[in-house]
Parts: C-alpha cells; sequence; structure tokens
C-alpha cells in the first residue's frame, strides 16, 4: 500500500487566544505567511501534479499550525468550504485539521462533520496538569478527556500531539503522560521535542536561567520509550521531532533545545539499541566476552540497527568488547525483528515480544 499523500496548508498561530511559553508558530512553521482560503484550489492542483501517482493513494488535506476551531468563524468556513471543493472534485479523500481540546464542543464538531472532515488532532502537549501550568497552555488534562468524549462521539479519527520537555517536565511525567495516553487510546500521536525559539517566553526564561532544555540523549531516550509503548498498544507514532527546516538552526531562530533534523531516526534506533541489548542479556552475554558477534535482520533496518555515525555499533563494542560484530541483512527476517548470534548461541527476537517489556504496569 502507498504511503498517504498529505498536502499541509500551515495558519501558524491562527485562533488561538494564548501564546503558550514556548510557542513561535512562524519560526516552526518556516513560513512568514499563512495560506488564503481562495488559494487553495490553485496550491492543490501544482501539489498534485508534482506527484505522478496521487490518483492512487489516500489524499488529504491537512490544516496545521493554528487552532482551527478558534478561528473567526467565517475564516474556519472559508478553509472549510474550499478543502470541501476539492473533495467534491475528487482530489482528495480527508480532512485533517488540529486544534487546542478547550475549542471543542458539539457545535463545532457537527460543523467539521457537515464539511467533511476526517480527522482532528489535539494539541495535548502533556497530561499532568503541573507541567499545562508552567507552560501557560490555558488548559486543563480535563479539558483534553472531555475533548476526546465528545470526539468518539463521532466517526474521526483523534491524534494527540505530545511534547517532551516542557516546563515542569520530567521522566517521571513524561512517563505518566505515556500512561495516560494509552489509556485514551487515540488514533495516531505525534511526539516533539521542546525547543527553545527565539521570540518566544520559554527563550526569556532560558536566559533567565529559569528554564533547562532537556540534552538531546535525555529527549531521544524517553522519546524511544514513548514509541516502545504506544508500538505495544498499537497507537501509531505518526511523527517523531520537528520537520527540518531552513529556520531551525542555531545560527536562525534556534536557541537551545534537543533539536536534531533527523530526530525520528535517533529514536527508531534508540529503541532498536534497547532490543539488541535485551536480546543480549538473554543469551547471557556480559562485558567483556571478546567473542564474535552478528545481528541479522530486515535489510530496510540497517540504519536502526548501525544507529546514526555507527553509534549503535560504537556503544555495543565499548560495552561488551566483541571480537567483531558482523552485520546480516535478510531478506527472510520481517521489519523490527533481529537474530543475535555469537560463536555457541543464537536468539530469535521478534519485536513484538521485545515490546512487552513496555507494558504498562
Amino acid at each position: 500500500m502507498k504511503k498517504p499523500l498529505i498536502i499541509p496548508f500551515f495558519i501558524p498561530h491562527a485562533g488561538c487566544p494564548f501564546t503558550c511559553v514556548f510557542c513561535n508558530q512562524w519560526k516552526i512553521s518556516g513560513q512568514e505567511e499563512s495560506i488564503k482560503p481562495e488559494e487553495i484550489d490553485r496550491y492543490v492542483e501544482a501539489y498534485l501534479q508534482k506527484s505522478s501517482s496521487w490518483s492512487e493513494r489516500y489524499c488529504e488535506i491537512a490544516f496545521y499550525g493554528g487552532s482551527f476551531t478558534a478561528l473567526p468563524l467565517d475564516v474556519q468556513i472559508g478553509f472549510l468550504e474550499a478543502a470541501a471543493e476539492q473533495k467534491k472534485k475528487g482530489r482528495i479523500k480527508g480532512i485533517r485539521l488540529s486544534t487546542r481540546p478547550d475549542f471543542i464542543d458539539r457545535q463545532i464538531l457537527d460543523r467539521l462533520m457537515s464539511y467533511g472532515v476526517t480527522t482532528v488532532e489535539l494539541g495535548v502537549q502533556s497530561l499532568v496538569d503541573e507541567v499545562l501550568t508552567k507552560s501557560c497552555r490555558g488548559h486543563s488534562v480535563a479539558d483534553t478527556d472531555r475533548a476526546l468524549k465528545l470526539l468518539r462521539d463521532y466517526p474521526f479519527q483523534v491524534g494527540y500531539q505530545l511534547m517532551l520537555g516542557l516546563p515542569g517536565d520530567s521522566f517521571v511525567f513524561a512517563r505518566l503522560t505515556a500512561e495516560r495516553t494509552v489509556a485514551a487510546q487515540p488514533d495516531v500521536v505525534r511526539i516533539y521535542p521542546t525547543l527553545v525559539l527565539k521570540g518566544t517566553e520559554l527563550a526569556r526564561w532560558y536566559d533567565e536561567g529559569k528554564y533547562t532544555p532537556w540534552s538531546l540523549q535525555n529527549a531521544v531516550e524517553m522519546a524511544a520509550y514513548w514509541l516502545g509503548v504506544f508500538s505495544l498498544y498499537q497507537i501509531p507514532v505518526i511523527r517523531l521531532g520537528l520537520h527540518a527546516s531552513e529556520n531551525l538552526s542555531l545560527e536562525k531562530d534556534l536557541v537551545a533545545g534537543p533539536y536534531h533534523p533527523a530526530f525520528g531516526e535517533l529514536v527508531e534506533s534508540r529503541l532498536m539499541l534497547e532490543q539488541i541489548k535485551q536480546g543480549l542479556a538473554k543469551l547471557g552475554i556480559k562485558a567483556g566476552i571478546g567473542e564474535e558477534l552478528t545481528l541479522s535482520f530486515s535489510p530496510r533496518d540497517y540504519s536502526k540497527v548501525v544507529g546514526q555515525k555507527r553509534s549503535n555499533l560504537l556503544f555495543l563494542q565499548e560495552k561488551y568488547h566483541f571480537r567483531e560484530i558482523k552485520l546480516n541483512p535478510e531478506q527472510d527476517i520481517a521489519e523490527n525483528d533481529l537474530e543475535i548470534s555469537t560463536t555457541l548461541q543464537t536468539l530469535r527476537m521478534k519485536r513484538q515480544d521485545f515490546l512487552e517489556n513496555y507494558r504498562i504496569k
């Protein structure tokens, strides 16, 4: 099955009545101007012309960046009518939008349904009230719970957008957010590390020593934990980290924080490293053995196994002192499964079995 084709429209900060301490949507999106409803038809046509296979794929329009349902009603309707017209023309099949949990009610959802909206993503960020309060988010965990309950009365796909490392966040709170997300069972999740961007309250706090961003190592570690938990409970993670943009660099708009253009790859390879480590533990292998190690895996998992800049292999070599580490891509091994072999023993390790470590107690 071919990947869905998403046609993104950014409406940075539009409609949002709050300025969260971390937020600067203009910098995040890399756009200085937002789209206008009358431009959508021309934009969609041009976008689809770049994809020769669009007619064979699930295509959808996505409104990102702002709190869509907090926009003035006439502006909402302008965008919704333009998107609905694209469905009528057969160009797209779905309409996706993001909004705040506290701007959801039945009247709003009835309106979204009438225009053919298919997915509503909630800017949940955290499921711990202390973190939401310190981030000046302006809504509570109860608001998210109420919004989800309303959304489940409609056939929308529901997404949660979550952030790591907000003011007041910790590994304990991040694990609690994961636990509460599993209990809520959204259809999809996006995971973003908190970055300090120019022009935000968080940047001022950072300059004044009132906020310390998470290190890249800590952000990757917790994002990998979240990925493991959500994978076990079959909640698809459809995004790990912000899209790389020219603005997101230390020379431009990024002040500090765990930004990496390949954040998702770092997280995927970290989870794979944990899987390898567990396999070695099951084989009873400890540091200093001086054996030869062979890792067999799906060819599609090569970069996950090796790690960026060979970081996984370097870690394994330093910790276990293997005489040699051999890589053996095999077509008959399923994606994310592993076969771990030493001179005397072999272990076949399915990803699903490994994920049992992430079951919430």
